[in-house]
C-alpha cells in the first residue's frame, strides 16, 4: 500500500484562476512550499501574497508552457529556490466549443498548443529533475470530456484524450522508477474557463472544493482520479454504447 504523502514543494502550471489557485491555496494550507506559474502576472503576485499573508511560502513565476526552453529554466529555478519539488502539477489549459463547421484553424491550434503541447511540455521538462532526485510525482489536470468525443467540443475532447493517452504510456515506461504519474480526470468546476460554456452543468463543483479532493487523493499517488461520479458513470457508459446509439444520444446533452 502507497503511503500518505503532503509533499513538501509543489510546482503548479496555469496558477492564476480557477483550479490551479485552488491547488496552491489547497497545498500552501498543508504546509507545501508552492511555486506558482501562469502567463499573468499581477494575479500570481497577488495569489502569492495571499499565501504569504496566511503563513505559507509561494514563489510566483511568470511562465508560457508552450515555451519549452522557459518551462526547463523555471522549472530549474523553482528546484533550487523552493525545493527539491516532489510535484508538479501540469494544470494551464483553455476552453474551446463550437461546431466543427465554424471552427478556425488558429483557435484549434491554441487549444493544442495549451492543452496537450503545454502539459506535455511541462510533464517532459519535470522529468529529468525527478530522475535526477530518485523520486517525484507527475500529475496533469486533464478531464472526463477526453474519454469520448462530446459535441461541440471536438478540439477540446481530443486535447484533454492525448494528455490522458501520453501520461498512461509514461506511467508503464516509468514503472521501473520513483516516479509516479497521475492524471485527473476533472468534471464540471466552476472555473473562469468554464463560463459562457453551452453544456448543462449538473452536479458542478467548486475549484475549492476540487482542489481538496484532488489532493486528498493524491497523496495515494494514483493512476487516475475521477470526478464526479455520477460525470465518471457516464462517460463510461459513453464509451461502450454502440457508436449509432451514441450519434444519437450525444447532441442531446447541448439543448
Amino acid at each position: 500500500m502507497t503511503r500518505r504523502r503532503t509533499p513538501k514543494a509543489v510546482f503548479i502550471t496555469g496558477a492564476s484562476s480557477g483550479i490551479g489557485r485552488a491547488l496552491a491555496l489547497e497545498y500552501a494550507r498543508r504546509g507545501s512550499a508552492v511555486a506558482v506559474t501562469a502567463r499573468r502576472e499581477a494575479e500570481l503576485a497577488e495569489l502569492a501574497k495571499e499565501i504569504q499573508a496566511a503563513g505559507g511560502r509561494a514563489v510566483p513565476y511568470v511562465l508560457d508552457v508552450r515555451d519549452e526552453a522557459a518551462t526547463k529554466d523555471v522549472l530549474s529555478r523553482a528546484d533550487h529556490e523552493i525545493g527539491p519539488l516532489d510535484m508538479v502539477v501540469a494544470n494551464a489549459g483553455v476552453a474551446a466549443g463550437g461546431l466543427a463547421q465554424n471552427m478556425a484553424w488558429p483557435d484549434v491550434e491554441r487549444v493544442l498548443d495549451i492543452n496537450t503541447k503545454g502539459a506535455i511540455c511541462t510533464i517532459l521538462c519535470a522529468l529529468p529533475v525527478f530522475l535526477s532526485h530518485g523520486h517525484g510525482h507527475l500529475v496533469a489536470v486533464s478531464s472526463l470530456a477526453g474519454r469520448v468525443g462530446l459535441p461541440r467540443s471536438s478540439v477540446y475532447s481530443a486535447s484533454k484524450a492525448a494528455v490522458s493517452t501520453f501520461l498512461q504510456s509514461l506511467r508503464v515506461d516509468l514503472r521501473s522508477t520513483r516516479v509516479s504519474v497521475t492524471d485527473i480526470q476533472a468534471g464540471f468546476v466552476n472555473t473562469p474557463m468554464g463560463a459562457g460554456s453551452r453544456f448543462p452543468r449538473p452536479f458542478e463543483w467548486s475549484a475549492e472544493r476540487a482542489a481538496t479532493y484532488m489532493a486528498n487523493r493524491l497523496e495515494r499517488r494514483p493512476a487516475v482520479i475521477s470526478f464526479q461520479m455520477p460525470h465518471t458513470a457516464m462517460s463510461a457508459l459513453a464509451r461502450v454504447l454502440p457508436r449509432a446509439v451514441y450519434d444519437l444520444v450525444a447532441p442531446m446533452l447541448v439543448k
